[in-house]
């Protein structure tokens, strides 16, 4: 049984004094902007952090009498001031508001969360205002990143298909009429993508969205539609208007482009004029005639690249022109004498120049290396003929020499590589090219060998014909280097 007789300890008393210093402690310590106001919204009081920290005042003190006009903006103090005046007639606070403050001299803003209250004396008068502001400049970055990232493409900084989706249905309005459509189709990304790799084309895909930015006005919403696509709305814009802007991006291209990079992109226009027009078949008109274009601007485009190609295996080549077209006519005879048809010595031309296409996508090191190669940069060198063969296939140009690419480094009694495919399974022209190859190679200064002489090269065919030459195509090349002169 609880005994009664005990006392319940008495409940400590708070003095006034003792008040008094937490309301200090609280002052000096809380990491929050807090402030007192007037009825003419003049600072009473505000503690250590506002001053210091949100105000970059030396002390608290140093604020007392002042007001928001001489600290922000005078666009941020008038509303503030506003707002102070309300509650001192109203009686109403303000609870939670985000706000940006802006400055009146040289300070970069910052987003604030306030809450700003009537300030009463002990007869309930309202005699000012008091309230607290927290720094959420952070948070607001961080919602403000993840709103762009939500609606911007990362490569390029355009608007993305989001985006783009929001804004159509937003402008889909008889008031933007006419509205124009233009849909692009970057070409060569994929040849690019091949022989340089996926750094290479994200390089040719942010030189094409900046050429489209600097195209296109302010009021136009161009957005990447895909991964080598973009969409553009022209609102209040005419057929004719477009084309003009279309002009302008075929303009750019050509005075952007690069020996190693041909900017080019196909576009298709297609316009609504009237309300009852779908959108969605306005946007299929410009996407049918973007193809149209591509297919129409595919060959230039496509020998542009080969040509880009070949300048870039010259800058590694040991062989200057007069030896590339030495070896170029001894293909041509070869080849005659073997009975191609001129569709086979076209492409046979083409595969002496462009058979180690792979090594595009090569380090230097590897390929500048004087000494042995390791097992591991082999195994990388044995991945050039396949690689070679992507850049082919993905070129409507060079796609009829991938397979002899592919097939260069195969040896005619099945020991190369990359298959180890023999005799008559390796491509006709990948075996004379692959000869034609082997004796500049030998006749040419290497860093880690000297030359052959003439002779000594023709011996070295004797030897390995059967093995790693076609011995037919190495008896018919024989005869013809002996009826030359000796160089």
């Amino acid at each position: 049984m609880a005994d009664k007789s005990k006392k319940k300890k008495p409940q400590p008393r708070v003095s006034g004094e003792m008040n008094i210093l937490m309301m200090e402690a609280l002052m000096d310590h809380i990491p929050d902007s807090i402030y007192f106001k007037d009825p003419e919204s003049r600072i009473i009081r505000v503690n250590r952090a506002c001053a210091e920290m949100a105000y970059k005042m030396k002390s608290p003190e140093e604020a007392v009498g002042k007001t928001d006009f001489d600290i922000f903006s005078k666009e941020h103090a008038s509303q503030a001031y506003a707002d102070e005046q309300r509650i001192i007639k109203t009686g109403k606070p303000i609870v939670n508001i985000e706000e940006k403050e802006t400055w009146r001299f040289e300070k970069e803003p910052r987003w604030i969360s306030t809450t700003k209250m009537p300030f009463y004396d002990r007869e309930g008068n309202i005699i000012g205002t008091f309230g607290i502001s927290r720094d959420i400049s952070d948070r607001k970055k961080a919602e403000e990143k993840v709103e762009y990232l939500s609606f911007h493409d990362t490569l390029t900084g355009l608007h993305n298909r989001a985006y783009f989706e929001e804004e159509l249905a937003r402008l889909n309005t008889p008031r933007q009429l006419p509205l124009t459509i233009v849909m692009g189709d970057v070409n060569g990304l994929k040849v690019i993508n091949d022989a340089y790799g996926h750094t290479k084309g994200d390089e040719f895909l942010v030189k094409i969205a900046g050429i489209l930015k600097d195209a296109f006005r302010d009021e136009d919403i161009l957005s990447r539609w895909g991964g080598d696509e973009f969409i553009t709305i022209l609102p209040k814009t005419t057929y004719r208007d477009a084309q003009k802007i279309v002009r302008r991006i075929k303009s750019l291209c050509k005075k952007r482009k690069t020996k190693d990079m041909p900017l080019s992109i196909s576009l298709g226009i297609a316009t609504k004029k009237e309300p009852e027009e779908k959108i969605e078949d306005v946007i299929k008109k410009a996407e049918d005639k973007m193809y149209k274009c591509k297919v129409a601007d595919s060959k230039s485009v496509h020998e542009s690249l080969v040509e880009s190609l070949k300048e870039n295996l010259k800058k590694g080549d040991s062989r200057n022109d007069t030896r590339i077209k030495k070896m170029e006519e001894y293909a041509l005879l070869l080849g005659e004498k073997l009975n191609l048809s001129y569709t086979k010595l076209d492409e046979l031309k083409l595969l002496i120049n462009l058979h180690n296409i792979g090594k595009i996508a090569l380090v230097d090191e590897i390929m500048s290396k004087r000494g042995r190669l390791t097992k591991e940069e082999w195994g990388i060198i044995k991945e050039l003929p396949l690689i070679g063969y992507r850049i082919a296939e993905s070129s409507q140009k060079l796609r009829p020499i991938a397979e002899p690419i592919l097939a260069h480094h195969e040896w005619y009694n099945g020991s190369g590589y990359p298959r180890g495919i023999k005799g008559e399974e390796i491509p006709i022209i990948s075996r004379i090219s692959a000869i034609i190859n082997a004796y500049e190679a030998m006749t040419s200064p290497r860093p880690y060998r000297k030359k052959m002489a003439k002779k000594e090269a023709i011996e070295e065919i004797k030897r390995c014909s059967g093995t790693q030459f076609d011995p037919a195509i190495a008896k018919v090349f024989i005869e013809v280097l002996k009826k030359e002169k000796e160089e």
